[in-house]
């Protein structure tokens, strides 16, 4: 039994209880690796509908995380709450797929070097490329034959997992649309490795492209402005995120998007589930439907709302429905400022989308 599957009963066995009552934990899967000449696996999270396969027409956007087995139940979960409890509202429904590196040390590097202060064990360094090349041959082909996914993709890298993805971010764009870098190991290869990212992001166009890094506070000083002042080794990495940032925000007019966030009560260890929340919240922000924009005497309801999820829809590469309780809650909005006139739109939209849940919701409400 593999590794993936191992934690999978695990789970199950923790979450055992009396009744026929079914928990989904995620799928267990590998593919053949033609890179590494061996099989590899990895764990999948399907929305709820993929699994009832209900829509066969629908593509997904999917969020590929490094470092799988360690970050798989707080990303699978945290998707769910914020996709499908909150209504494909927070953040769009996402296939999750949470990649183990079998070497990290090795996988995850961008390139080999020599020596290091901050790290003693190099000799395994520099294989990052050919875990680009697995990634992209392997993994995206066989996830693409298998789930119903769209090209939207989002990668999430903590540590020597946040170079690895900054190091695909300036080499091999256009592999993802979004990057959530947690804490990366900026000071590899005493900072000439993020020194060429900032190069290339100087260089080139990253329109459309979105960039969020996490900060954690791995020196115990709060204020990142003593942090920027020390000398120790010992305060490194957080001062090579830092001068990281600062780099990334003096570049003028490539489009990026770029979001940092510094978390003072956080460490490396303890950072990457706060910041990966805060990272989808940041990147998928104009995914919400704004409720007080609905109030704006601008706001058309009868073209509107649906041109929202239309929008989302394209952008995110498969169909998002308008769904039933934005359309009540707009209702509700201006029954109570008294705007009849839009109130009737909602409705009129609503009838023409779903006529019967609109007849009942309206018969309830006289």
């Amino acid at each position: 039994m593999s590794q993936l599957n191992k934690l999978l009963l695990s789970i199950a066995v923790l979450f055992c209880i009396k009744g026929n009552a079914q928990f989904y934990l995620g799928t267990a899967d590998s593919v053949f690796s033609n890179e590494y000449k061996e099989n590899r696996n990895f764990l999948v999270y399907l929305p709820t509908e993929v699994r009832d396969k209900k829509d066969s027409a629908a593509r997904y956007p999917v969020l590929y995380v490094l470092d799988g087995g360690s970050h798989y139940l707080s990303v699978a979960g945290m998707v769910k709450e914020l996709s499908e409890f909150a209504g494909d509202m927070m953040i769009p429904k996402m296939i999750v797929v949470c990649i183990p590196p079998y070497n990290r040390t090795n996988e995850l590097t961008p390139y080999p070097i020599a020596k290091s202060k901050l790290m003693p064990y190099t000799k395994e360094t520099g294989g990052a490329d050919k875990f680009t090349r697995f990634l992209e041959n392997d993994i995206f082909n066989y996830v693409a034959s298998k789930y119903p996914v769209s090209n939207y993709r989002t990668l999430v890298g903590h540590s020597f997992g946040g170079i690895f993805a900054l190091n695909v971010l300036a080499k091999h764009k256009n592999l993802f649309d979004n990057y959530i870098v947690i804490d990366p190991s900026t000071w590899y290869d005493d900072r000439k490795f993020s020194k060429q990212v900032l190069d290339s992001l100087t260089k080139n166009s990253y329109a459309g492209k979105s960039l969020f890094i996490g900060i954690a506070n791995t020196t115990e000083i709060a204020d990142t402005a003593e942090v920027k002042k020390q000398k120790t080794i010992y305060s490194e990495h957080e001062r090579s995120i830092l001068a990281f940032c600062t780099g990334v925000r003096t570049i003028k007019n490539n489009g990026l998007r770029f979001y940092s966030k510094y978390y003072p009560d956080d460490d490396h260890v303890s950072v990457p589930t706060i910041a990966t929340y805060d990272g989808l919240r940041t990147i998928f922000a104009k995914n919400r439907f704004s409720y007080a924009a609905v109030e704006a005497p601008s706001f058309k309801p009868e073209t509107d709302i649906a041109l929202f999820f239309s929008t989302q829809s394209k952008q995110l590469g498969y169909p998002i429905s308008v769904p039933k309780d934005v359309l009540e809650r707009c209702d509700a909005i201006y029954k109570r400022t008294k705007d009849i006139k839009r109130q009737k739109a909602v409705r009129a939209l609503y009838t023409s989308l779903y006529p019967a849940d609109a007849k009942k919701y309206i018969e309830n409400d006289n």
